[in-house]
Order: structure tokens, then C-alpha cells, then sequence
């Protein structure tokens, strides 16, 4: 069946780090720290709340890792790769539809849509605290195939998380599982296995 739609994940494929997470929350507050900051934010990355008020709650058992604005920074120092980005922008030439299906929280949506304009270079979004479901969840690739009118086969979905790989794969969408260290070029050449570039 011919591919209609990529499906594009972001972080570690359309965009990196411009610093070492683990490192840089470790420093602020401690290992627990970082713990409990990843497993709060899940609210957050479904929509339930700010991420703002997310930080906000997990301060009060960590104090020492600083204010809110010093935590919530972090989240805005990342860097779109422009080279993967010419990817997108060839097979949006080929005639492809090309969508972001990624997790994200309010704070950093602002900052794609906003500061580097992610909404214009694509056909869609789907940010996770928008859907209202986040990967790896059925319900978030449900969502995306029903808003498109896709059959999942008809769905290219390009991840470097092995377990949204899994999940999109059960449900009959074709999946390119990307190593974020194998940089754009062998990006184009996953793509181009699946569709005329």
C-alpha cells in the first residue's frame, strides 16, 4: 500500500539536546530529583496540567534544585536539526503528508510553535498534551490515523523510542526505528525505502 502520510517523532529525530539532561537535573537537584521530575511530567505531556504546575509540586520535596524558571529552562535548550528537516522538506515536495507526532508538554510546544515555527513546516501537529494522549498509548495513534483518514498501513512512522516503535507497529503502521547518532543521511536513506524521494 503507498505510504500517504510520515508520521515524524522529534526529539532525537527531528530535534537534540544541547546538553546532557541526566547531567544537567542531577546537578540542580540530585538523581531523585530527576526521577521524580520524569514521572510528574506525564500529566504534563497528557495535557492534564502546565508543566509549570508540574515543576511547581515537585519543588516542594526538592528545594534545593532552585526555582521554577531554573528547572523549566532546561526544556528550551535543544536544537532542530536543520539537515533532517530538508528530509521532511523532500518528501512534503514528493507529495507526502507530513505530520509531528510527538510528546510534548505546553512549555515546549511554545517553544516549537513559537520560537521555531515547527507548525509551519509541516502539514500537522500532533503535540501529546494537545491530543490528550501520549505515546506509546493506542489512543494517540488512533487519533492521528482518524484525523488524517488513514488506513495504517498507509502511515510511515519515524521514532528512535523502540516501545512507540512497538505500538505503532502492532497496529499495522509501517515504522522506521531511528538511531538519533546515524545523523540526517541515513534518515533520508530510511525514508527513501519507503517512498520516492
Amino acid at each position: 500500500m503507498t505510504i500517504k502520510a510520515i508520521l515524524w517523532d522529534c526529539d532525537g529525530v527531528l530535534q537534540h539536546p544541547a546538553h546532557d539532561w541526566d547531567k544537567q537535573l542531577s546537578a540542580l537537584g540530585g538523581d531523585r530529583f530527576t526521577a521524580d521530575l520524569f514521572a510528574a511530567e506525564v500529566t504534563a505531556l497528557r495535557g492534564e496540567e502546565s508543566l509549570r504546575a508540574v515543576v511547581e509540586r515537585v519543588l516542594i520535596d526538592h528545594p534545593q534544585a532552585g526555582s521554577v524558571d531554573d528547572v523549566l529552562r532546561l526544556w528550551s535548550l535543544f536544537e532542530p536539526d536543520e539537515a533532517a528537516w530538508q528530509v521532511v522538506d523532500e518528501a512534503r515536495a514528493a507529495g507526502v503528508i507530513c505530520v509531528l507526532a510527538t510528546n510534548q508538554q505546553d512549555y515546549r510546544v511554545t517553544l516549537m510553535r513559537g520560537d521555531h515555527r515547527y507548525d509551519d513546516r509541516v502539514d500537522g501537529v500532533y503535540y501529546s498534551s494537545e491530543v490528550g494522549h501520549m505515546k506509546p498509548s493506542l489512543e494517540y495513534f488512533m487519533a492521528i490515523l482518524d484525523d488524517l483518514q488513514l488506513e495504517p498501513q498507509e502511515a510511515l512512522f519515524i521514532d528512535d523510542n523502540l516501545r512507540n516503535i512497538e505500538t505503532a507497529q502492532s497496529m499495522g503502521i509501517v515504522v522506521v526505528h531511528h538511531d538519533p547518532a546515524s545523523g540526517a543521511a541515513e534518515l533520508r536513506g530510511e525514508v527513501a525505502e519507503h517512498i520516492d524521494l
